[in-house]
């Protein structure tokens, strides 16, 4: 569930590690808060894959590891709908069980 997402979102453009992180947890409205311990190792699986590439890019005083999506990426996710609002609600019911 989490590679998906993550192509879903940088669709959209360009981010580090922890702009994701922000990103899903803003999305899912704070529902789903992914750990560093959760994302590298997916965004290192998606690039090994060939479906995001990573770059490293200025941003302030900071060299950071920037990660896009490659043409494979948008392929794969032409039939994926990871932020559908059923998906999202889905979300909501299994948090109401913890």
């Amino acid at each position: 569930m989490l590679k998906p997402l993550i192509l879903r979102i940088l669709q959209g453009k360009p981010m580090h590690g922890y702009e994701i992180m922000k990103e899903i947890s803003m999305r899912t409205d704070g529902l789903w808060r992914p750990t560093a311990g959760s994302i590298y190792p997916a965004l290192s699986s998606l690039d090994e894959e060939g479906y995001i590439e990573r770059k490293e890019m200025n941003q302030g005083n900071r060299i950071r590891q920037v990660y896009m999506i490659t043409d494979s990426g948008r392929e794969a996710m032409k039939d994926v709908d990871i932020l559908s609002s059923d998906w999202i609600e889905g979300l909501k019911k299994l948090s109401r069980l913890w």
